[in-house]
């Protein structure tokens, strides 16, 4: 299987990138970045330095069996509400119509929990334009996964989240399954896990699923 790796730099995509080298399914992971960094690269990735806000100019990344985007961005780190929804929203999608009109099968994405597109939230009301678009798509199979606070090591500093995450690690048992942090780790088995049995259509997969499954 060739899978087509967006965000694999962040909390979960580093996760899930991981899963993916270790999957003996997997025979090639293509990972579109903005700039190759100097790392060392998995046995099967293939970083690729594109334009995000061009899309359309790299195509062929896009010849895949799935396509797995875990994009996203902060409030404080884009900015603006209009530059989060740009990288939240506009760049997914038009990262699903291509792959769509690339013949990908299976498309997953990782949303939040209180997706909405009626929500009052704009976090919330972001994601859920993003899932009602996706679905109108029309993949043969779509994964969506709605987990709560993610717990993780980030490359950068929230000062607000990593008091959330010390307090609730401690109390996890504390909190109803349906809000409960989960590990970042927990959300890409999740993806991966989907990834090799694929759902046929739209399968939503709940933050309560995510906890029963958190053992990280």
């Amino acid at each position: 299987m060739i899978v087509t790796l967006l965000g694999s730099t962040g909390l979960v995509g580093k996760e899930v990138l991981q899963f993916l080298e270790a999957s003996s399914f997997v025979e090639k992971i293509i990972l579109p970045v903005r700039k190759i960094g100097k790392g060392p690269v998995g046995a099967k990735s293939y970083p690729v330095e594109i334009d995000f806000e061009n899309l359309k100019l790299h195509k062929n990344i896009f010849l895949a069996d799935a396509v797995i985007c875990c994009l996203g961005t902060t409030l404080k780190k884009a900015g603006s509400k209009k530059a989060r929804e740009h990288v939240d929203l506009q760049i997914p999608l038009a990262a699903a119509a291509i792959s769509k009109a690339q013949k990908v099968k299976h498309f997953l994405v990782v949303s939040a929990q209180g997706a909405n597109p009626h929500s009052p939230f704009h976090y919330n009301r972001t994601k859920g334009l993003l899932e009602e678009g996706l679905s109108m798509l029309g993949f043969p199979s779509l994964t969506i996964v709605r987990p709560s606070l993610l717990l993780g090591k980030r490359s950068e500093y929230r000062a607000a989240e990593n008091f959330l995450q010390k307090i609730s690690e401690k109390h996890l048992h504390f909190f109803p399954e349906f809000w409960r942090p989960v590990h970042a780790k927990a959300v890409a088995a999740t993806l991966i896990a989907s990834l090799e049995y694929p759902p046929t259509g739209k399968h939503v997969i709940f933050n309560r699923t995510i906890a029963r499954s958190d053992a990280f």
